[in-house]
């Protein structure tokens, strides 16, 4: 993954688990164009951070366990 876009994909996906829209793991993970382990090395590294990110089998989709905002920013600016 190039590291400019690691910030376009965390945002879509915290979009997708908001609206409880992500579909199931490996869908997810195809939707950022990412692998299913690296989508989980994303999710186990945001936990660390307190974000509890669960998975419901019965409705397909990650959603948040815990009321939380993530801020996700990234900006080039000029001197």
């Amino acid at each position: 993954m190039k590291p400019f876009d690691f910030p376009e994909k965390l945002s879509i996906m915290d979009k997708l688990i908001r609206q409880e829209h992500t579909g199931t793991p490996s869908e997810l993970a195809e939707r950022l164009s990412i692998g299913r382990s690296t989508l989980y090395e994303i999710i186990d590294e945001l936990y660390s951070r307190g974000v509890e990110i669960k998975y419901s089998r019965t409705r397909r989709t990650f959603y948040y366990n815990n009321e939380m905002f993530l801020d996700i920013r990234f900006a080039i600016i000029p001197l």
